[in-house]
């Protein structure tokens, strides 16, 4: 297609001849102006200037709007469709025949394969299709001044008063950028994800400390690359005592550099000290540093992979400062702009809680053995706690607040908008800030499970017992009903027993609705969307003859064999035989692990009975509170 330019600049030459024609007034006669003729010179004028209204109306709309006769001939385009395919540089494009201009747009699908001539949206409407809402159209086109445009076609074919097809109006909207920002939300999403993943999943091996730490730096900057589609990321991580800075992570080296790389950062010895005074100000405020090379005196310094423009972030944890994060984009043009900024900074102090927690996994290793220093460890993890539910939590409550705030202002613009495809477009995007929020409660679930198994391990978890007994039916009946609005389309029974039964027991009533929840939620998740989820509470009596509450929850899913029957309640234990039918699939194989330990501090037992092929019943037990005492029984 090079010569594209060429052949229409011949074009061009031949549609700038236009004809005029003089009309001249007839002299040597008067008439008579009659009532007749004054009438129908208002109705002209208001005709014209009703044409007028509907003529700026036109050019003024910010989507193109193209209007086509029966042959496919360009009849009118507005302002914004001529800037949207680049009209001005060729205009003699829009007399070219229909297949002409078909050929030089170079129009693909949604999988980047050449529409052909049928398909073609323009041809469509000409056929008597109405493009909108799910019929609309989204396809790639490279505009005549080369570049690459993602557009969302509506339209529909105009008709005479017979009904006979006179031509056609096409309506072209502009939605790279939209598309463009859809990708990186969904990819942020998937790496912050991720990244908070790597929290609990990654795990320690006490002989191959440095071996285990660079893996995790290697892993978590090709995530942070991932996340802001850049071309190197580095990371450095700060020794407290000497104030020394340590060599991570890199990637986007070629190996040869990547070698030098390392080679260079353990040859130098690197403090925060020796650093500028300008750089080492900014990193202690939290600031980012955006470092421009092809300035002085920046220029004078060596530069070894052709870097315009360096982002540097300091990776903290609370007031400390554990690391350097700097990535670039190489000798490509980028302006780091404000999202971009709080991004690094969001994934940095992601980056500073994994980090920290393999250094305090393995303090905790060497402690072992040694009372004072297993203390010590406590206490920091203790720390760590507390800093990471206020780093992780605090982030995921702007986030929610503002994928509600935006649900809200769209839904109060939804009515206002015209045509109904623009309404069902801001119909799917509400959908999108609604998976969104959902993403956001999965990451939130995963903190909460991080805190609770930290908490576990550390003998930190604690219970809020009511002073007086609570309905263990209403506590069950709730948990079905929350999530019940969740999968309104899944099927959840209940089974209780006489009405006479008070069922009271003596419990943290929100740690029990998070047992419940976790056996609802995988119920849910390993079984068929049509088949459903059965709940029943029961009472019943424990060996020594002691009146106890059983709950149990029963699916039809794929069921589980002995062994796993008995590991499934272990920490981050997963079965692997066993995949997601419905709903999310994201699990760190806490939730099991968790609920055994509520259920047992509350002196109660959990068990499964499963049969591999029919399905699983997951239950458990706990001491029931006899009439008039408030004792357990």
């Amino acid at each position: 297609m090079g010569t594209r330019r060429d052949e229409l600049a011949g074009k061009d030459a031949e549609h700038n001849k236009h004809s005029q024609e003089a009309h001249k007034p007839k002299n040597g006669s008067y008439s008579t102006i009659t009532d007749t003729d004054i009438a129908m010179q208002l109705h002209n004028s208001s005709a014209t200037l009703h044409a007028n209204q509907l003529e700026t109306i036109f050019s003024a709309m910010t989507d193109g709007v193209f209007v086509y006769d029966v042959s496919g001939n360009i009849l009118q385009v507005n302002t914004a469709g001529r800037e949207l395919l680049a009209l001005d540089t060729f205009p003699a494009y829009t007399m070219l025949p229909p297949q002409e201009r078909l050929r030089l747009l170079d129009t693909r699908d949604a999988q980047g394969k050449v529409l052909v001539e049928e398909m073609q949206p323009m041809m469509r409407i000409l056929r008597g299709e109405l493009l909108k809402g799910a019929t609309a159209a989204d396809a790639t086109i490279r505009a005549l001044d080369e570049r690459v445009v993602q557009i969302n076609v509506t339209g529909a074919p105009l008709r005479d008063l017979s009904g006979e097809i006179v031509g056609g109006v096409m309506v072209i909207r502009d939605v790279t950028d939209r598309r463009r920002l859809e990708k990186r939300t969904q990819t942020s999403l998937t790496g912050l994800l991720t990244m908070a993943q790597a929290l609990v999943q990654i795990p320690i091996r006490e002989d191959k400390e440095q071996a285990e730490m660079h893996t995790i730096g290697q892993r978590l900057a090709e995530l942070i690359r991932d996340i802001l589609d850049c071309q190197r990321v580095g990371m450095v991580v700060l020794e407290h005592e000497t104030g020394t800075l340590h060599p991570l992570s890199v990637v986007g080296l070629s190996p040869e550099q990547e070698r030098a790389w390392w080679q260079e950062q353990l040859q130098q010895a690197n403090t925060m000290q020796t650093m500028a005074p300008r750089v080492l100000e900014l990193l202690r405020s939290r600031e980012v540093l955006i470092l421009d090379m092809t300035q002085p005196p920046l220029t004078e310094l060596p530069n070894p992979y052709d870097t315009k423009r360096m982002l540097i972030a300091p990776i903290r944890l609370g007031e400390r400062t554990v690391g350097l994060l700097s990535l670039d984009y190489g000798s490509t043009e980028h302006t780091y702009n404000q999202d971009e900024i709080e991004l690094v900074t969001a994934v940095a102090t992601l980056s500073a809680l994994v980090i920290e927690r393999q250094r305090l996994l393995t303090a905790q290793a060497e402690a072992r053995g040694r009372e004072v220093a297993l203390q010590e460890a406590n206490r920091r993890m203790e720390e760590f706690l507390g800093i990471a539910s206020h780093e992780l939590r605090t982030p995921l409550t702007t986030i929610k607040a503002n994928v509600q705030l935006a649900k809200r202002r769209l839904k109060a613009i939804v009515p206002e908008l015209s045509p109904t495809a623009i309404v069902s477009k801001a119909d799917a995007a509400s959908e999108m800030l609604s998976r969104a929020e959902r993403q956001v409660g999965v990451l939130n679930r995963l903190v909460g499970d991080l805190i609770d198994i930290s908490r576990i391990q550390t003998n930190k978890l604690q219970l809020h017992l009511r002073p007086e007994p609570t309905s263990l039916i209403e506590i069950t009946t709730e948990a079905i009903q929350e999530q019940q609005k969740l999968v309104p389309n899944r099927t959840l029974t209940l089974t209780l027993p006489d009405s006479h039964t008070p069922m009271l027991v003596m419990a943290d009533a929100d740690r029990i609705t998070q047992v419940l929840t976790n056996y609802l939620t995988n119920a849910l998740k390993y079984s068929p969307s049509n088949m459903p989820i059965a709940v029943s509470v029961t009472q019943t009596q424990d060996a020594g003859g002691q009146a106890i509450a059983r709950v149990a929850v029963r699916d039809e899913g794929p069921g589980l064999a002995l062994p796993e029957q008995e590991r499934i309640w272990e920490c981050f234990y997963q079965v692997d035989t066993v995949k997601v039918v419905s709903g999310s699939g994201v699990g760190l194989g806490l939730g099991l692990y968790i609920s055994k330990t509520i259920i047992e501090r509350h002196s109660g037992h959990v068990g499964v009975d499963s049969t591999p092929g029919i399905g699983s019943t997951f239950w458990f037990t706990l001491p029931l509170v006899q009439k008039n005492t408030t004792s357990i029984v």
